[in-house]
């Protein structure tokens, strides 16, 4: 058995999901439901990336606070991809705290 970690794509949490994102991520969930039909141990993570120009430009439009736009983003792609059942193992967002403390725990593991 092997230990497989698949690091799907982060879309901008500024707007719906279209096709294109969809096609874009979904070989990592085909990737990570062979490797488990394999027998293999897979961690399947990715998440809406809640920061950027994108994210301040909707709110902008909108007379909005950027925060307003990720949550409403966030929650709609996560329904969306509850329904479509893809197989994530954890689905995060980059304003999480946690996000936050784990991507500074890899970068003291990399620089070292």
């Amino acid at each position: 058995m092997k230990n497989i970690f698949i690091g799907g794509a982060w879309p901008y949490a500024n707007g719906s999901l279209h096709i294109g994102h969809i096609a874009a991520l979904l070989p990592g969930d085909v990737l990570a439901r062979y490797y488990r039909a394999k027998g293999d141990k897979v961690l399947y993570v990715s998440g809406s990336d809640c920061h950027g120009t994108p994210i301040a430009i909707r709110a902008k439009e909108e007379g909005v606070d950027g925060r307003d736009i990720a949550d409403r983003y966030h929650e709609e792609f996560k329904s969306c991809f509850d329904k479509l059942k893809f197989s994530y193992d954890y689905y995060s967002r980059t304003d999480d705290e946690f996000h936050k403390k784990e991507v500074k725990n890899i970068n003291k593991i990399t620089l070292r």
